[in-house]
């Protein structure tokens, strides 16, 4: 994946159902950035010049991240998405990057099926916590900008 894609890797996820996008983040210039400093990580897949795939993947030096994974609806199940998998995997590979995590909207069951299909685990143990870090922080008990977060009945020291 080269800064070239990125417009048409924007659309792409724009109608890639259940694929959560931010707009801090999602962006032309963000993703160029992104390509920049994980280069060498994302892949496009292309039929007669139009892409039809891509996988966003980047590390932060201990573990990988597969950020967004999409196939355009008329392309699936042809082995796309496991393919940019394995390139993303074996790039991370060859940096020293020993395993890989994803993320998935709760209820995308398609997606949680395709992990599971590739050799993914469910992690029960964790919970993903975000901050905005261009917001202020809200006071103690208020909720977050992403909705308020899950009581597990555990105490936070």
């Amino acid at each position: 994946m080269v800064r070239a894609d990125v417009i048409a890797c924007l659309e792409l996820w724009k109608e890639t159902e259940a694929l959560v996008m931010r707009i801090a983040a999602d962006n032309k210039a963000s993703v160029t950035g992104f390509l920049d400093r994980n280069q060498g990580l994302s892949f496009v897949a292309e039929a007669e010049g139009e892409l039809i795939g891509n996988i966003l993947c980047g590390h932060d030096g201990r573990c990988g991240y597969v950020y967004h994974l999409a196939v355009s609806q008329r392309s699936r199940r042809e082995g796309l998405a496991s393919a940019m998998l394995a390139y993303s995997i074996e790039a991370l590979r060859k940096q020293g990057i020993a395993h890989c995590h994803t993320f998935v909207a709760f209820r995308n069951l398609t997606a949680l099926k395709f992990w599971r299909s590739v050799g993914g685990n469910l992690r029960p143990d964790l919970r993903v916590v975000t901050i905005d870090v261009e917001e202020r922080l809200p006071p103690a008990g208020k909720g977050w900008s992403h909705g308020p977060m899950l009581d597990t009945g555990a105490s936070i020291p």
